[in-house]
């Protein structure tokens, strides 16, 4: 078994939300060791240690894709040195089944910037755990999350920011959609403590509900100990906008493909960050797939 996703400052325990118990035994990882650009593609199950180094001022990109049809216990851990910038990219698209166990963990040096886009769609069980810890003076997180949960999919996700240095910046964008019986689950927790004067964070989250029977669990989570902060979180969830569908189809689109325009729409920021053609492509694929 394996603890995962657990909440800084603990809920009622009714609820179920302090922490996820996944059914999975450890053993020896395969270990990968990266301090340059690279492309990740984790298509076998099994247990994987990814330790990520970016020197001084120094910039990479590395882009990580999982598979799908097996279990994938992947833990990253990133170092960014003073004044570096990693940018990580981190993928499952796959309408298969199979469960991920997605653990990251950060630690930011002085003016070091760190930003994450995570892609999930459309099927099997996600968990994904993500603390970062602004050590350094005027150091930022920047996290965006978007997803799609169709087909009985359980989606469970986590982010922590601590605030420790001065002056940090976090943000955490988190957009999806569910469908078919889909449940989610997500917990934004931004810390400012003892020390981060000066630091701003901010979370939001947006999700769209295809249908009735789908389970959506939302815990924004601000915790501080600091008094000159900025700490600010907002939630919009509901349907697609009826209106929004009667102007498309009244120009020839038809319901369906109205619908997935929509649900396109919230992984198209998303995709222009990432400035990826091979993730574009497979995004656009999975989505034409996909029934609503």
């Amino acid at each position: 078994m394996i603890r995962m996703n657990k909440l800084p400052a603990s809920t009622f325990n009714h609820l179920h939300m302090n922490e996820s118990v996944v059914d999975h035994d450890a053993g020896e990882p395969v270990i990968y060791e990266i301090s340059e650009d690279k492309r990740l593609d984790i298509d076998e199950g099994g247990d994987k240690k990814v330790n990520i180094a970016v020197p001084a001022g120094q910039s990479i990109n590395v882009v990580m894709s999982y598979g799908a049809g097996s279990t994938q216990n992947v833990e990253t851990y990133a170092t960014l040195g003073k004044g570096s910038t990693l940018k990580l990219i981190q993928t499952r698209i796959s309408a298969g089944e199979g469960k991920l166990l997605g653990r990251l963990c950060a630690r930011l040096d002085e003016s070091s910037r760190l930003e994450v886009i995570q892609i999930y769609l459309p099927g099997g069980e996600i968990y994904s755990d993500l603390t970062a810890d602004l050590i350094g003076d005027e150091s930022s997180v920047d996290i965006s999350c978007a997803y799609f949960a169709g087909e009985d999919a359980h989606i469970d996700m986590n982010y922590v920011v601590n605030h420790t240095g001065k002056r940090g910046v976090s943000n955490i964008s988190v957009n999806g959609a569910l469908n078919e019986n889909a449940f989610k689950l997500f917990k934004g927790t931004i810390d400012f403590r003892t020390g981060s004067s000066g630091s701003k964070g901010d979370e939001r989250e947006k999700v769209i509900l295809l249908d009735e029977n789908v389970i959506n669990q939302s815990l924004p989570v601000i915790l501080c100990t600091e008094e000159d902060v900025e700490g600010a979180h907002g939630a919009a969830i509901g349907s697609i906008d009826e209106d929004v569908l009667f102007y498309m189809q009244s120009r020839g689109i038809s319901p369906e493909d109205a619908r997935k325009l929509v649900i396109y729409g919230m992984f198209d920021s998303l995709l222009a960050k990432a400035d990826d053609t091979i993730i574009s492509e497979k995004v656009q694929q999975c989505l034409q797939q996909v029934r609503l």
